[in-house]
């Protein structure tokens, strides 16, 4: 109940007025790596404007929250999936009331941009000239999961095992299609429109869990008022409208 109560005076204190901030304050934000370059251009918006500096930590959403488990130091985490931030709540390692759904995106299935194969259904993946297909590891990585999901009720998650080079997180993906040393690739449709020129996108695929990008306060963090306000500005219509120059989709 006392906890309930703090946190409902901090919220309140930001429909009153705006805090103020010692000048250097920083807070440490680990987000998923297909958020890298938007949180980037929104970081900087939101240290020009409030005087916070965000650190950002961006890797697989299943690793940084290993990290946070183990008592890494973050003050705010923004997931890819929303199985990761929940399993943080049920363990009160992550904040359940300031929880917010920022974003959504789609996956899509990526080839070089050189590649002259020919690809109308997931279906074509079976075909020999697709040999090696870059996917996350779907244990740590929420796009891998997406995509296996997809195979999966597509009955073909068996057949094209044997074929994945498995990686970090989506961004290595994307790296491994554009340099051509994987045949084909899953990634979020925002990460394709980043390297537009060296990948091209052939399937919007479905069949997977809605792709939802779920924010909160890491439970115990010291810098609580400028981490809510970090997570009230990514909701802000300036953060909204650089979340849509990079072709996210808002909720």
């Amino acid at each position: 109940m006392k906890q309930k109560f703090v946190y409902s005076l901090i919220t309140l204190s930001f429909l009153f007025s705006t805090p103020v901030f010692s000048e250097g304050q920083e807070i440490i934000v680990s987000a998923a790596s297909s958020l890298t370059d938007v949180l980037r251009k929104i970081g900087e918006k939101f240290e020009k404007k409030h005087g916070v500096k965000a650190v950002f930590n961006f890797g697989s959403s299943g690793s940084l929250y290993q990290q946070i488990e183990k008592g890494a130091p973050a003050d705010v985490f923004i997931s890819a999936d929303e199985e990761t931030l929940d399993k943080g709540i049920k363990k009160n390692i992550l904040d359940q009331k300031s929880k917010k759904i920022l974003l959504k995106n789609n996956l899509v299935l990526i080839l070089p941009q050189a590649s002259t194969a020919k690809i109308e259904t997931l279906k074509d993946l079976q075909k020999s000239e697709f040999k090696r297909i870059a996917i996350g590891n779907p244990n740590s990585v929420p796009a891998g999961r997406y995509a296996e999901q997809t195979l999966e009720k597509e009955k073909l998650l068996v057949a094209l095992k044997e074929k994945f080079i498995p990686c970090e997180n989506v961004r290595q993906v994307l790296d491994y299609v554009s340099r051509e040393e994987t045949d084909a690739g899953f990634v979020y449709q925002t990460d394709a429109s980043l390297a537009e020129g060296k990948v091209k996108v052939v399937l919007l695929l479905s069949g997977h869990k809605p792709i939802l990008y779920p924010g909160t306060l890491v439970s115990g963090t010291k810098h609580s008022e400028a981490s809510l306000l970090f997570l009230e500005f990514l909701q802000s219509p300036e953060a909204k409208e650089i979340f849509t120059q990079f072709k996210f989709i808002l909720p």
